[in-house]
C-alpha cells in the first residue's frame, strides 16, 4: 500500500497546522493500539501500594483518550480523567461514559475532590517545556492529593528524546491510517520535536508536538521544592536501576 496523493490542486494554499492532540485524537487509538497499556497500569498500582495507597478515589493526569483509565476503571476503581484536548477527551468520553473526565491545563486545573492517587503515563509530562511549567503542575498535583496520597507518573529523558526513534522515523501503517512521524532534538533549546504526519480517509494532515526531557535529578529536586516527600527515581518498564542511558523513568513519591 502507498500512502493517499495529497497534493493541492491549482495551487490551493495547503491548511495551517492542526494544534497539538487534535486532528490526532480521531486515529490515536489505531496508531497506539500495540502499546502496553495494562502492563504499565499494574506497575503504577503496585508502586502506590508500597507508598502506602490502599484505595480511594484515582486521577488519570494527560489521559488522552483513557487508554490509561480503561485498566483501572476495570478493576472498579474510582478514577477520573483529565486532559487539555478537548479533541482526545472526546474519544475518551465515548469510550468511557460512566467515568468523568474534566478539561484543564495540568498546571491550573481546579477540582473539587482530593486523590489517593495521581498517575500520568506515556510521557504526558514531558509535554511541559520548562523547569516552571513542571513545578507548577507538581504543587497542582499536591495540592490534589489526600494527606499520604501518591503520585506516580513516568516520563522521558534526555538521552531517551535524543535518540527516540531508530533513523528518526517511525512510520507505517494502522489499519486504513498511514502515519509517517519525523523526529529531531534541538540540543539549544534541549527540546525534542515530532512531525506527526498521517494520511487518513477523511483526509492527511500534520501536527507537531515538542517534548522536553526530565532526568533523574531535576525531577528529584522539582518534586522536592513541590512539597513531595519519598521521592523514587526508577528505570522504566520494570523498575530496575538507573543507568546513564535509561531512557524513560518511573517516578514515584508522596504527599
Amino acid at each position: 500500500m502507498q500512502p493517499r496523493n495529497t497534493a493541492s490542486a491549482g495551487g490551493t494554499a495547503e491548511p495551517a497546522e492542526p494544534a497539538p492532540f487534535t486532528a490526532l485524537a480521531r486515529v490515536y487509538d489505531r496508531i497506539m493500539a500495540d502499546i502496553e497499556y495494562d502492563e504499565w497500569l499494574e506497575f503504577v498500582l503496585a508502586k502506590a501500594a508500597e507508598l502506602g495507597f490502599t484505595g480511594g478515589p484515582l486521577l488519570d493526569l494527560g489521559c488522552g483518550t483513557g487508554n490509561g483509565t480503561v485498566p483501572v476503571a476495570e478493576l472498579g476503581y474510582d478514577v477520573e480523567g483529565l486532559d487539555a484536548s478537548d479533541s482526545m477527551l472526546a474519544v475518551a468520553r465515548a469510550k468511557l461514559p460512566h467515568v468523568r473526565f474534566h478539561q484543564a491545563e495540568f498546571q491550573t486545573f481546579t477540582l473539587e475532590r482530593r486523590y489517593a492517587l495521581v498517575y500520568s503515563i506515556f510521557d504526558s509530562l514531558n509535554n511541559l517545556l520548562t523547569d516552571d511549567a513542571f513545578l507548577a503542575m507538581a504543587r497542582n498535583v499536591h495540592a490534589h492529593l489526600e494527606p499520604g496520597g501518591v503520585f506516580v507518573f513516568d516520563v522521558n529523558t534526555t538521552a531517551g528524546l535524543r535518540q527516540l526513534w531508530e533513523g528518526g522515523v517511525a512510520s507505517g501503517w494502522a489499519d486504513d491510517v498511514y502515519y509517517r512521524w519525523e523526529h529531531s532534538f534541538d540540543e539549544a533549546r534541549q527540546l525534542a520535536k515530532v512531525e506527526a504526519y498521517c494520511d487518513t480517509a477523511e483526509g492527511a494532515f500534520t501536527e507537531v508536538h515538542y517534548e522536553r526531557g526530565y532526568d533523574p535529578p531535576l525531577v528529584t529536586r522539582l518534586l522536592t521544592a513541590a512539597g513531595f516527600r519519598d521521592v523514587e527515581v526508577l528505570a522504566h518498564p520494570d523498575g530496575g536501576a538507573l543507568h546513564t542511558d535509561t531512557d524513560r523513568l518511573w517516578v514515584a513519591a508522596r504527599r
